[in-house]
């Protein structure tokens, strides 16, 4: 397992970051990707190994959470591991040991580290760790919407720093916060429209090739990837009120339930029953129009002769919309689909729009549908410009991550967002008080800790604080596993040092920078210069919820590893000849 997570982590390493270099990945298929998100190179490594398989699934569950984390997660494992590793061999190397026991010595401390590790995880984190980083920590206060306007940015711009260029960090973060904000208008459902915003990703943003970044933008309203059918006249500009009726089933009637062909004798009969058939849409469309619906927006296909009946009504007409976009339009409109059984169009199957237009995105037309203003969250769309469609894919997946980072930031005390089952709500109890002046606590729903500096400062301040518990234990087992972590976690500044500019001479090495940063209450390493990170001017923060969440998943990882004895291969058995039915 040291072995395994040390070549992945040679893989990722210069890739983090701010300065972070960018891996080239070459898939089976022949494309070419290049990239510095560990996410993205992890999913398009093949392992054949169980044990990398295991911890690659362990990663990916962590980001699918969390949105980021996985070089952090795999280097802080592998150090770990590697300590782990030269602990089992000094405790074993004797030349008069047999391996029997040197087996059994080893299997006996990776047993009690396991234990430790456990006592760590439900114990010493959550009553003794996490109150001391919390001290450090910046408080938001969610009612104060200035406040959050202005930590927002600074979130989603850490995450994305060192995957793409500066000026392309600076216009993804103003798209992802425009469009949380304005999906949120009033700012009292940030957690709701962000948990929103990753629900319906595939549909709120849309990728356009082929043109420059900046050409970016975000797009009020309902955009439905289709274009029209059928557009009645004058139905493409603005007006006050569009009234519009939703059918997921076809308008033509039909007398069987199943598809059917119908075969006819003769010419009379044929015009008879196709006579009928327009008779029955004629009336059903003089039905909508009696309600004054001028748009008709339905997920199947509408036959010639209804678009021909809608376009002399002055009806527009999209078909073939997938259900998932009707689905998000029912909760901006509180409209009911039109019931094919009855065909009774009453007011709640018509909704209100405040304009519908085509719009042009790329080489691709669809419809745009204006949304009135509410109390309700707000229909954005993103529109999302790249020079070709892999880097629009990695723009679309950076800003996708980047909600996923903000909903840890937002996430209020008493959420169930838990990584895995191991983690129960006392282990994250720190996050529902509040410091006061005085040092003591106050509970509070709202206003809490949960966000800290970046640059390692997490990191540094739990190595101080594993330090201090280590030594103030009496279990020897615990206080080794605390060394062990405390140790482990400072290769996450360590690595920003080392892949900085700073000019590498003893003064600027990284164990002067870590004596400094102890010394001060709190503070990280700037990945750019690699010195420390100033506290009063610096814009680089990152949720502490997301931080805790990869501590506990690397101790449950560790713990699964550890308790590993031996590896089976199962292989499948080979399937039994058939014999011959002829043969006796």
């Amino acid at each position: 397992a040291a072995s395994i997570s040390h070549t992945l982590c040679g893989i990722l390493q210069g890739s983090f970051g701010p300065n972070a270099l960018h891996n080239m990945i070459s898939t089976a298929t022949g494309q070419v990707l290049i990239t510095s998100d560990g996410s993205t190179i992890i999913k398009s490594l093949h392992l054949s190994h169980p044990i990398g398989n295991l911890l690659v699934d362990a990663v990916q569950s962590h980001h699918a959470i969390t949105g980021d984390g996985t070089k952090t997660f795999l280097l802080i494992l592998r150090e770990a591991l590697q300590t782990i590793c030269n602990i089992c061999d000094k405790e074993t190397t004797f030349s008069h040991v047999k391996s029997q026991v040197r087996k059994g010595q080893m299997q006996q401390v990776c047993i009690q580290m396991c234990q430790a590790f456990a006592t760590i995880l439900d114990h010493t984190l959550p009553e003794v760790i996490l109150p001391n980083i919390l001290k450090n920590a910046t408080v938001t206060d969610f009612y104060d919407l200035p406040q959050v306007r202005q930590h927002c940015p600074c979130v989603v711009k850490t995450f994305l720093s060192g995957k793409f260029t500066p000026r392309v960090v600076d216009i993804l973060t103003e798209i992802v916060c425009g469009v949380i904000f304005k999906t949120s208008k009033d700012g009292n459902d940030l957690a709701s429209a962000v948990l929103q915003l990753i629900d319906d990703f595939e549909l709120v943003w849309i990728e356009v090739p082929g043109k420059p970044v900046a050409s970016s933008r975000i797009v009020e309203g309902v955009i439905l990837q289709r274009d029209f059918a059928v557009k009645a006249e004058n139905r493409d500009t603005v007006q006050d009120s569009i009234k519009f009726a939703v059918v997921e089933t076809p308008l033509e009637p039909s007398k069987t339930e199943t598809p059917s062909t119908l075969y006819v004798k003769n010419k009379e009969q044929f015009a008879l029953v196709h006579s009928w058939k327009q008779h029955a849409v004629q009336m059903r469309i003089k039905e909508l129009e009696s309600e004054g619906v001028n748009l008709l927006l339905t997920s199947g296909h509408v036959s010639d002769m209804v678009l021909y009946l809608c376009k002399a009504a002055k009806i527009s007409v999209v078909h073939h919309i997938p259900k998932e976009e009707l689905q998000r339009l029912y909760k901006f409109f509180t409209v009911q689909s039109v019931s094919v059984s009855t065909w009774d169009v009453d007011t709640i199957n018509v909704g209100q729009a405040t304009f519908c237009k085509q719009i042009t995105c790329g080489q691709n037309r669809y419809v745009h549908i204006g949304v009135k203003e509410g109390s309700g969250l707000g229909a954005v769309h993103g529109i999302v410009c790249g020079p070709n469609p892999g880097l629009c894919k990695l723009f679309t997946n950076a800003m996708h991550n980047a909600l996923k980072v903000v909903r840890m930031w937002l996430d209020g005390p008493n959420s169930h967002h838990h990584p895995r089952t191991g983690i129960n709500d006392r282990s994250l109890k720190g996050f529902s008080h509040n410091f006061c002046g005085d040092g003591t606590l106050s509970y509070t729903t709202d206003v809490k800790p949960n966000l800290l500096l970046g640059g390692g400062a997490f990191e540094i301040l739990l190595h101080k604080c594993l330090r201090e518990h280590a030594h103030a234990t009496r279990d020897s087992k615990l206080s080794l596993a605390c060394k062990v972590l405390s140790d482990a976690v400072l290769c996450v500044p360590r690595t920003l040092h080392a892949n900085s500019h700073v000019q590498k001479c003893s003064m600027n090495s990284f164990p002067k920078q870590l004596a400094r940063a102890t010394m001060i209450e709190c503070s990280g390493v700037d990945g750019f210069s690699g010195q420390l990170i100033d506290a009063s001017i610096t814009q680089v923060y990152e949720p502490i919820r997301a931080k805790y969440f990869l501590l506990c998943h690397v101790i449950q990882v560790l713990q699964q590893v550890l308790r590993i004895d031996s590896l089976v291969s199962v292989r499948h058995l080979p399937e039994p000849k058939q014999q011959d039915s002829d043969s006796d």
